[in-house]
């Protein structure tokens, strides 16, 4: 995150004024840098407004400030997407002086993008070949489409699938026209499908179509004849001669072999499922024992790992049939696009921490890599787990709730609360009763009626004599901040122990990631931290699925096996570190723990990704200059 955006998120929190040598210091910059900044943000549109007293942000502009952010690409990220898009629609090469010309750089600054897209092309292996300055894909149309596919695979459900400055895609085809087709076959056929299944075959089908109309199609012999009896080759087959009546353009055998595949490999279940039917007396029907033997074996592990309550035989039936469809895939070697995986992995990093632990056990188990995509397909499931067992993550909230006692009318109200909330305890009280008595040091919250007072330092909240959805709604917000405020200091004194100086280092001369986790793991190993396998095991989650996100890197292992004591390493760097190719951060945190204290690592995760992914925290932490600096700001944020 740079400054312009740390400016932005700071006032964000600020409800009045905030002088420029606030932010300095909040920065570690001078004011003078400061009013750059500040004049940069406003440059287009004045996000912040400024006055005598200070800067301010334009509340009312915060959204778009951030989408604008989201949304911008660098010029050099620009440059790249271009070059790989007219790479594909250009078979006879592109000159490398030509792009220069068109993209407004030199010669040299073209050669160094070249650099970024071989890198991009190496994992859908294509390679990139030039002879005298003319540079070209070398690989099959398969290939070319596959690229493509990885290529949108960022767009999502018809958004932005066809870029404003250069496009893949010769004709902006109606997506939700093509989807509709999709639909109207696939029930004509009795197909399981869901949003997913539709978004990835939909995007697929509009590759075909661009391609065919622009003159190439598959040539090569088909390799997967197997699927011409099959009811994929018929849905296959409907949907090409529909495609050919309505787009002019011809499939031949290996087309309608291809379509029957892409869509075999994201429908392996043929039959229509009620899930509310389906259990473990009747999985067998769907899916083979092995998978169910898998299965078992993977939650059983994650529940040893994680210490989390036994899955339900409703999870595992579906998670059973996720599993098969995975092999399946691995085995094609098919890959599926999963939009929000980026979305999954940094808003919900205990989730997605569970399912790299399933990806790291596929591939030790059975030799099967996962991407990041079939990852968050996995957190999508993790996730369902945590929603219906929510209570085991929430700390218990202990509730005074006073009532009116005419005609036990309470009593409605009193049930609404134990079934909307699982983690408070209640202590009922008449408003005629004695209620400056009642009140213990363990009430959290008192839940008092209209018109009634209580001198108490308790956090208190008011409810209607028949409370509705808005009452409710702000009862669910109190409760929840409580039980936070509650976890967090419950864990204060466990994650602080973790914490030691010898652990922390400023600005130490690590050029990059690979150099500072290599020089992290050995000097604790030398402090007896760890063991000699901890590195591997470092290296092995990273490889799996990068542990930095926003301007945090999180390394850490999947299991204890490797740790001896745990701790949390930290290392600051003022101007930023380069993480990964694409990946700079200012802060890490390297975790290791131990068995005695896994029980917990549920809960002080996710904890302090929480205190870590605050930009204005995380910057008091930066702004630190020594340990005992660090501790003090880091014990500070457990009370504010």
């Amino acid at each position: 995150m740079d400054n312009t955006q740390k400016i932005v998120e700071y006032l964000s929190e600020k409800k009045g004024w905030v002088k420029a040598a606030q932010l300095s210091d909040f920065l570690g910059i001078s004011t003078r840098q400061v009013r750059k900044y500040i004049a940069s943000i406003n440059k287009n549109k004045k996000y912040v407004l400024s006055s005598g007293q200070g800067y301010q942000l334009d509340q009312s502009l915060y959204s778009e400030f951030i989408m604008k952010q989201k949304n911008s690409s660098s010029e050099q990220d620009y440059r790249q997407k271009y070059i790989i898009q007219k790479l594909i629609t250009t078979p006879e090469g592109c000159d490398i002086f030509d792009l220069a010309d068109e993209l407004y750089v030199s010669e040299s600054t073209i050669k160094k993008d070249l650099q970024n897209v071989k890198t991009y092309l190496k994992k859908c292996h294509i390679s990139l070949t030039t002879r005298r300055n003319i540079i070209r894909l070398e690989c099959s149309e398969e290939y070319k489409r596959r690229l493509m596919y990885y290529f949108v695979q960022d767009y999502s459900f018809n958004t932005n699938l066809y870029e404003d400055q250069y496009s893949l895609f010769n004709t902006e085809y109606d997506y939700k026209h093509i989807e509709q087709e999709i639909i109207k076959t696939f029930d004509h056929f009795h197909l399981n499908y869901n949003n997913f299944v539709l978004n990835n075959i939909t995007i697929h089908l509009i590759i075909i179509l661009s391609r065919l109309e622009s003159g190439y199609q598959l040539d090569e012999e088909p390799i997967y004849d197997e699927v011409g009896d099959s009811v994929f080759y018929q849905v296959a087959s409907s949907l090409g001669h529909w495609c050919t009546e309505l787009f002019h353009v011809e499939f031949n055998e290996t087309e309608y072999i291809n379509l029957a595949l892409l869509i075999s490999n994201n429908i392996v279940m043929t039959k229509r499922i009620d899930y509310d039917q389906l259990s473990m007396h009747n999985i067998h029907k769907y899916v083979d024992q092995k998978y169910i033997d898998i299965t078992k074996d993977l939650l059983k592990k994650v529940e040893d790992n994680y210490y989390l309550q036994l899955f339900k035989d409703s999870f595992i039936t579906k998670f059973t049939l996720h599993i098969q469809n995975l092999f399946y895939r691995a085995h094609n070697n098919f890959k599926v696009k999963n939009p929000l995986s980026g979305i999954i992995r940094m808003t919900y990093p205990l989730i997605y921490d569970i399912a790299v632990f399933i990806a790291r056990e596929l591939r030790i188990l059975y030799d099967i890599d996962l991407n990041e995509d079939e990852i968050a397909f996995i957190s999508f499931h993790i996730g369902s787990y945590f929603e219906n067992n929510a209570f085991i993550k929430m700390t218990r909230v202990n509730c005074l709730y006073v009532y009116n006692d005419y005609y036990d009318f309470y009593k409605n109200t009193l049930k609404k609360l134990h079934e909307s909330f699982k983690n408070i305890s209640i202590i009922e009280a008449s408003a005629a009763s004695d209620i400056q008595a009642l009140i213990r040091d363990d009430i959290d919250l008192l839940i008092l009626p209209p018109n009634c007072k209580v001198n108490s330092n308790i956090e208190t909240i008011t409810v209607g004599f028949f409370p509705d959805e808005h009452d409710f709604n702000n009862l669910e917000k109190v409760i929840y901040a409580i039980s936070e405020k509650k976890q967090k200091l419950e864990l204060k004194d466990y994650i602080l122990n973790f914490f030691d100086e010898s652990l922390y280092l400023k600005d130490p001369d690590f050029k990059d990631g690979v150099v500072a986790v290599n020089a992290m793991c050995e000097r604790l190993v030398e402090l007896g931290y760890v063991d000699d396998d901890f590195h591997e095991d470092i290296l092995d989650r990273e490889k799996l699925s990068t542990t930095a996100f926003n301007d945090v890197a999180v390394p850490h292992t999947l299991t204890s096996v490797s740790t001896k004591k745990s701790f949390i390493y930290v290392a600051i760097f003022s101007k930023g570190i380069q993480w990964t190719d694409h990946k700079a951060v200012h802060f890490v945190a390297m975790i290791g723990i131990n068995n005695n204290s896994r029980k917990i690592f549920s809960k002080f995760f996710d904890q302090l990704i929480k205190l870590l992914d605050n930009q204005v925290t995380l910057q008091k932490l930066i702004n630190t200059n020594s340990f005992d600096e660090f501790y003090y700001a880091l014990n500070s944020l457990f009370t504010s």
